[in-house]
Order: C-alpha cells, then structure tokens, then sequence
C-alpha cells in the first residue's frame, strides 16, 4: 500500500504536478486548464469596470469589492502559474505566504459579494442580514486561520516549492462549502418568497436564472473536490488539487452573479 506521507512520494507527486504546461500530467493540465479559463474570463469582462469609469454604469460602492475579488484570483493564478513551474530556486516561503494572502482575499471578497447579493434579495431584512453576515465573519475568521500556517520549502528532488501544512486549510475549505450551502438555502428560500409575491407560476423558473442562483449553486458544488480531499489527507500535493479551481469557480459564479444582479432589487449594492 502507497505511504502517501512518505517523502519520495510527496516529491514525486510534486514532481508531477509541477512540470511544463505541456505536461502530459492530468492534473498539470488541468490546472493550466483552470488558470486560462479564469484569465480569459478577466480579460473578457473588463469592459464592466470600464463602463463604470466612464459613467455608462451606475456607481455603487460594491464595485470595489467586485474589482478586489477579480484582482486577486488574477494575482494568484498568476502565482499559481509562476510557482509551480519555475525550475529556479526562489523565496518559496514569500511565494506561499503572497499566494495564500491573494487567495484568501479572492475567497472572502467573492463570498462577500454573494452575501450582498442574500441581503438584496431579502430586501435588507435585519435578521437574514445578520444571519448572512454572521456567517461571512465566521468564515474570515477560520479563513486566516488555515493560511496563516501554510508553509513552504524549495525542494531539490522536485524542482519546485513544496508546501506543508496544507491540511491547516481543511477547517476553511470546509467552512467554506458549509457558509455557501448556507447562502444558497437563504437564497432560494427567498426567491420561493418573491414567487409567492409575484403570483406567476413562472416566476421562480426566470428569477432563478436572471438572479445567478445556478453560479451560486456550481460554486458550492466545485468546493466538494477539495474538500473530500483535505479530509483524506493523503498528502499535501494531493491536497492541493482542487483548491485552485475552487477559488476560480467561486471568483467566476459570484462575480457574474452581481454583474446579473446590478440593478436589480438595491440601488446601493
């Protein structure tokens, strides 16, 4: 049986995982894979943020936390990319520590904008407001937690960072899906409300579409690998596998989520 802890093992599965983009390992591709879709899906929404500097958007405060969860995906795929396949010795401990600080923000700035998105479509109710926030502060919390003891060595065998500790992000990832189950429930238990208002027995069926709900849930779901994963805790290159698509997913569904709920429900959000 494979000791997954082993120190060969790890080195080699880095050694996998950390090759060119023309690797003909899965999980190599996959996550260059993940990285262009996330650059593409930047570059070709910029236009949003430029329409709202020109004034052919409405100015709301949220397009700040909108800007600061696009950014920071950005600045750690670019990490991402930078890390995993430089074959040259680096600070590899900075290199974890600005990775997991981008991330982190990445995670809770887009977790943010979909808990404004819950507060909207509760038109501003005090106790969901509370309950949404509660539970975004809860995950910040256990979010600093986990990246806080990342840490990171250059590993000769592999030719790459290698990173330890990765399994101290199992409370966050977790945290994570748990706080997103959490917010999809709140969402649609409201969009069933808005139904019952609006009388139409097609209501539910176009709010759910036009509001985002499927970005919401395909979040959610995409947080399950990483998740199932830390909890084994075969190893920490193992672990790693899904985190990056997770924040991208994630970064992408809350995203186009606000820009489908812009003026909808809230002036000021």
């Amino acid at each position: 049986m494979v000791n997954y802890n082993d120190p060969a093992t790890i080195a080699q599965d880095y050694a996998r995982f950390t090759k060119s983009i023309f690797s003909t390992e899965a999980v190599v591709k996959f996550w260059h894979l993940m990285d262009g879709i996330y650059v593409w899906e930047f570059v070709s929404n910029l236009n949003y943020e430029w329409d709202v500097i020109r004034g052919h958007r409405p100015y709301r405060w949220t397009i700040w936390v909108y800007s600061l969860a696009r950014v920071t995906t950005l600045l750690a795929v670019i990490l991402n990319i930078v890390g995993f396949n430089n074959t040259t010795e680096i600070n590899c401990q900075a290199w974890a520590t600005f990775l997991a600080l981008f991330s982190y923000i990445a995670f809770v700035s887009s977790t943010f904008l979909i808990v404004l998105r819950v507060i909207a479509i509760w038109n501003k109710a005090k106790t969901i407001f509370a309950v949404a926030m509660g539970i975004w502060i809860a995950d910040n919390g256990i979010f600093i937690y986990g990246v806080s003891r990342l840490r990171a060595v250059w590993s000769p065998g592999a030719n790459a960072c290698t990173l330890f500790n990765v399994d101290s992000t199992t409370p966050a990832i977790i945290g994570s899906l748990v706080s997103d189950l959490a917010l999809l429930f709140i969402m649609l238990i409201g969009l069933l409300r808005l139904r019952r208002e609006a009388g139409d027995a097609f209501a539910l069926g176009r709010t759910l579409w036009k509001q985002g709900l499927i970005w919401l849930l395909f979040a959610t779901v995409a947080e399950v690998p990483s998740t199932v994963f830390l909890i084994l805790n075969l190893n920490s290159a193992l672990n790693l596998i899904g985190q990056d698509a997770s924040m991208i997913i994630v970064t992408i569904a809350a995203t186009r989520l606000y820009r489908s709920l812009t003026n909808i429900y809230s002036p000021d959000m």
